[in-house]
């Protein structure tokens, strides 16, 4: 690795990253709507929307490359993020109601049996939820904050209260983390096996911090937490190289929302926000849907229809 040095270089202005981009190949046929772009947006967060559109090596534009098509990734990026995060709040919903459903009148287990460390596979996990039932924003959650007013004992709200609290990392970590028994009980309610649940949730909150945070979603290819693939979808899901990328996490969302909602139309919704991508600024670039993860075809399979 080599030595680390000091930060020297200056920020530039508005005008003169235009004035950069400009110098690197890229055509701007309206340079004060482009300016009031950079104004808004930021340089440096379009840059990620301009790299697949530059030379790797040396960083000039492709040939035909206008700053609509850079706008035009940028803004099918937002739709795919927000088609996304409305699936995963779906699905968000529903894993906290069977968590509640299946395990608070459960006798063996009750309204409060988080508490109990027994009702976890490992210290580590009960540790963490217990971090995040005391964490203080929990607290100021309206139905957490009248139980706390309410009762002394127990010391902590009931589990539908503290699930309506937390955020969907560490609902997702609750899941992975409770006893198998529980685990299995639980999935009963989304038609999956729960080591497949486990894997998938994990995945689908990777998604829903990528989206919620407004990161780069569409030709990315995060491995980590790639969702598993089941045999009863398994031509469904790209390959493994591509298993982290868009089109594999979307094909869990459409298997767990045809269990919770049947009557649903997000895949014929997501469907059309995939089928709006800016296939001709791609092209410049000699790249296609696929790098999503989409093989030819997709979206003709029974599956999405």
């Amino acid at each position: 690795m080599a030595p680390r040095i000091a930060y020297t270089k200056q920020a530039k202005t508005t005008p003169q990253l235009l004035a950069h981009l400009l110098a690197k190949g890229l055509a701007v046929p309206d340079q004060a709507k482009a300016l009031h772009s950079l104004d808004l947006i930021g340089y440096y967060r379009l840059l990620i929307y301009m790299r697949p559109l530059q030379n790797s090596h040396t960083k000039i534009f492709y040939p035909a490359v206008e700053f609509d098509d850079v706008m035009a990734l940028y803004d099918f990026d937002r739709r795919l993020r927000l088609i996304c995060l409305d699936a995963v709040e779906r699905i968000e919903v529903a894993l906290r109601a069977a968590i509640t459903n299946t395990l608070a009148p459960d006798p063996a287990a009750g309204p409060h049996f988080y508490l109990d460390a027994t009702h976890f596979s490992n210290a580590p996990g009960h540790t963490a939820f217990m971090k995040a039932v005391c964490d203080p924003n929990t607290a100021k959650h309206q139905p957490v904050d009248h139980y706390l007013k309410t009762y002394h004992t127990p010391p902590h709200a009931p589990i539908w209260a503290i699930l309506e609290a937390v955020t969907f990392g560490p609902l997702s970590h609750l899941y992975a983390n409770l006893q198998i028994s529980h685990r299995k009980a639980i999935a009963i309610a989304f038609g999956f096996d729960e080591k497949v649940l486990v894997n998938w949730f994990k995945s689908i909150n990777m998604l829903r911090n990528v989206c919620a945070h407004h990161s780069r979603l569409w030709n990315k290819n995060n491995l980590v937490n790639a969702p598993l693939q089941v045999h009863a979808l398994k031509a469904e899901f790209p390959s493994h190289a591509d298993r982290g990328r868009v089109a594999a996490r979307a094909v869990t969302l459409v298997a767990l929302l045809r269990v919770i909602d049947p009557t649903s139309n997000w895949k014929q919704r997501f469907k059309s926000v995939v089928q709006s991508c800016p296939a001709g600024a791609l092209q410049k670039a000699g790249l296609a849907e696929t790098i999503m993860g989409f093989s030819p075809g997709w979206d003709q399979r029974a599956f999405w229809n």
